[in-house]
């Protein structure tokens, strides 16, 4: 089921952490060295001999969009996430992984529309120094009186920031499909955020067992709509606050 939160949720979030687009040269540095930290030190899926300066990056890199999640207080990344863009040319890393009917069903899907999510990464060490030991999101499902939401209870729920910030990449490049290649625990969690992506095929080896998958961009936001997710609340709130600076300053 998607989880719940009482009504001063979206704001508590917004007061403790930003959403922001990594386009300088500054925050996208900010972006490689969180990935550095977590696919080349905490899971070492990379080899950091590749990579300069503790940045992790790679060819896609440069088309893809980026989002950040910062926590407002420390001025720490939290969170990084990108959407690589469709590129003519160019394939989405995913089809690198699939293979017969897998890829065939794959390129039923509008190429020019269809973007990939990738580098889902979440700061391990900044949760350890905000006090909050657990592994990102594990405390979903959770029942969390008003007065104990605070910045320590909302650690787990950052994903949904990252989350958010991908909706935007894709709204603004009119993306209808986005693609990913998941582990399991974090489709979970996308679940539970209402969130529902179609797997394609089964499982692959790639750093660990993937699911490679794929959702059509209005289906997930028409289901975060009816079912007023957690992700669907905090949406709005941003949405009504820009509405009501516009009309204030009109």
């Amino acid at each position: 089921m998607p989880v719940s939160a009482t009504p001063e949720f979206p704001s508590l979030y917004d007061f403790h952490f930003a959403i922001v687009r990594a386009r300088t040269p500054e925050l996208l540095r900010k972006a490689y060295r969180l990935r550095y930290q977590v696919y080349c030190v905490e899971k070492p899926f990379e080899n950091p001999d590749e990579q300069i300066d503790q940045c992790e990056t790679d060819k896609y890199d440069d088309r893809s969009a980026h989002t950040l999640l910062v926590h407002r207080r420390t001025g720490e990344v939290a969170g990084a996430s990108r959407v690589i863009l469709p590129h003519k040319g160019d394939p989405l890393p995913i089809l690198t992984l699939l293979h017969g009917a897998d890829l065939r069903s794959f390129a039923e899907f509008p190429i020019a529309r269809t973007a990939e999510i990738s580098r889902f990464a979440v700061s391990k060490q900044f949760r350890r120094r905000c006090g909050e030991e657990r592994r990102a999101d594990a405390g979903f499902g959770e029942t969390t009186r008003t007065h104990e939401i605070n910045e320590r209870r909302l650690m787990p729920y950052i994903t949904l920031g990252l989350i958010k910030g991908v909706f935007d990449i894709c709204r603004d490049h009119k993306i209808s499909y986005l693609a990913a290649v998941m582990e399991p625990p974090l489709l979970r969690i996308l679940r539970r955020l209402g969130l529902n992506f179609t797997p394609i095929g089964g499982l692959v080896e790639h750093h660990g067992l993937r699911q490679p998958c794929i959702a059509r961009m209005a289906d997930l936001v028409e289901h975060s709509r009816e079912s007023e997710t957690l992700l669907w609340q905090y949406a709005a709130s941003q949405t009504s606050a820009v509405e009501d600076g516009r009309l204030a300053a009109a």
